[in-house]
């Protein structure tokens, strides 16, 4: 979102992006963004919860007035309840990372059905289109 916030304010359409990841919001340097330290996927606070979403926007709008340089990033002051809640989703990914792997192995690699030879997808393309040069 950032970068398309970037296009659409060179063509003189101000923009605010909402955002629950600083480091990528950072990088991409969008005009303005409101962080909230949430979990990925509420970016506007609690599904259901009406009232937080109308104070999220509302804070997040704001900034088309308050922002005072290209690409700031303005923590806004909502807090997630769960204090623990990035320290429980970590536990989640470790635990988790099993399957990760076992769904990369499968889904990048191809096995060779005569010789068993496997052959990781994108460095066979990368060798067949090296080969057309």
């Amino acid at each position: 979102m950032g970068l398309i916030a970037r296009v659409l304010e060179r063509e003189g359409i101000p923009t605010v992006t909402l955002s629950s990841a600083y480091d990528i919001s950072a990088r991409v340097s969008p005009p303005r963004t409101a962080f909230l330290n949430f979990p990925l996927g509420n970016a506007v606070g609690h599904p259901d919860d009406a009232g937080e979403q109308r104070s999220i926007l509302r804070a997040a709008l704001r900034l088309l007035e308050t922002a005072e340089r290209p690409g700031e990033i303005v923590e806004l002051p909502q807090r997630w309840p769960d204090q623990d809640w990035v320290a429980k989703l970590n536990a989640q990914y470790e635990a988790e990372a099993h399957i990760v792997i076992r769904q990369r192995e499968e889904g990048e690699y191809d096995t060779d059905a005569p010789t068993g030879e496997r052959t990781h997808y994108a460095g066979r393309e990368a060798s067949e289109v090296a080969g057309l040069v």
